[in-house]
């Protein structure tokens, strides 16, 4: 069981691990209309090693990113280091390391490429800005996170005037918000959506721990989450994933919808049987009477929003339990473009996916937990 989070934490884990939560029956899928392409993944590259050298030994990978070159980028959490290596998977150099200096590192967790070229990483609290070259990288610069919720695992981009986007909290809030960093550290702040809609599925729970009141927050298994996601440029979308309706933000600040009627998959036993044994377990770890919630008939529809490195948007949609493939309807600017299926076991619930037409990145882990940094490659079905 998952212990309950603080409600900053429960929206973020809700939007980013989502995954886990939301597609439509098997023989609900409606088949692509005949001009819509298919493409369908399989994983290529995988780096990481049980044992062996030290390049190749990861605690806890927080990003994983490509540059134009086919250079795979490992953002490597608890020694707060990246790794670069080459497009076959050898080990280039590395970059970072603990501290909070010109060019060192505390928890990085996200990365992404800028208008610039540079490398933009996340971290604690800031975004360190570094040069790669060809056997090294040169610290560029810095910008101070404004936002209240430190080690935040949040997506890094970029707004249509090249600001960085700083996603996170306003301090005594609880509601994600984007913060757009512009020179002198002017600060464009944009809500994302009221803060009832960001604590969909969520309850609080007060108990008392000795002599102090506390409140912890539950939510639904299989139940309905607030997600979101961020791409270059300026464009954003968020959905309660428990529907098929998205709202499109563009860079101009208009809004639009993507809709499809599809409902989420029904609960096999075996998830309707951990569903339950969670509820009984919250029961008894808060001492409750009666659980905020019950066991829903079918999981959300949706199970993530990203967008890949061309600004379109993937609308992951869950699978049925067992399925071995994830999928994903493709957008660019509101209009259905491709539908893309690669390997389940390709994970990206700790950061967004970094995609591109051909390729998709993201982690793979094994019965002994080991970490290894995945590449997917697309071609298209006939």
């Amino acid at each position: 069981m998952k212990p309950a989070i603080p409600v900053a934490g429960a929206l973020l884990a809700g939007a980013l691990l989502a995954g886990v939560a939301a597609c439509a029956d098997e023989d609900e899928r409606p088949a692509p209309p005949p001009d819509i392409p298919v493409f369908e993944g399989v994983i290529d590259l995988e780096i990481g090693e049980v044992e062996g050298e030290d390049p190749y030994l990861f605690t806890r990978i927080g990003s994983v990113v490509a540059d134009d070159r086919g250079r795979v980028i490992v953002a490597d959490y608890q020694t707060h280091e990246v790794r670069v290596f080459e497009a076959d998977g050898r080990f280039a150099f590395r970059l970072g390391g603990q501290g909070d200096g010109p060019g060192e590192l505390t928890n990085p967790c996200c990365m992404t490429f800028g208008p610039e070229g540079l490398l933009w990483v996340r971290e604690s609290a800031r975004y360190s800005a570094f040069w790669l070259g060809e056997d090294g990288a040169e610290y560029a610069r810095s910008l101070r996170s404004v936002n209240a919720s430190f080690n935040l695992v949040a997506p890094v981009t970029f707004d249509a005037e090249g600001r960085v986007v700083d996603l996170g909290t306003m301090a005594g809030e609880t509601r994600l918000t984007r913060f757009h960093l512009g020179p002198g550290m002017a600060v464009d702040t944009v809500p994302m959506a009221t803060a009832d809609e960001q604590a969909t599925g969520f309850s609080p729970v007060d108990i008392r721990i000795g002599d102090q009141a506390a409140t912890f927050y539950v939510y639904q298994p299989f139940g309905p989450l607030w997600i979101h996601g961020h791409g270059p440029g300026g464009w954003w979308a968020t959905a309660v994933n428990s529907a098929y309706a998205i709202a499109l933000h563009h860079p101009d600040g208009s809004t639009s919808r993507i809709e499809a009627p599809l409902r989420g998959p029904e609960l096999s036993p075996d998830e309707r049987r951990r569903a339950q044994a969670r509820i009984d377990q919250e029961k008894e770890r808060f001492d409750l009477r009666d659980h905020p919630f019950g066991v829903p008939d079918r999981k959300p529809v949706l199970a993530e929003l990203f967008f890949d490195r061309a600004g379109r948007l993937w609308v992951e949609k869950t699978g049925v339990d067992g399925d071995e493939m994830r999928e994903a309807d493709v957008y660019r600017e509101g209009t259905l473009e491709a539908r893309y299926r690669w390997p389940r076991r390709v994970e990206h619930l700790a950061y967004p996916a970094w995609a591109t037409e051909t390729e998709l990145y993201g982690t793979t882990r094994d019965s002994l937990d080991i970490w290894r940094a995945a590449r997917v490659r697309f071609t298209r079905i006939p």
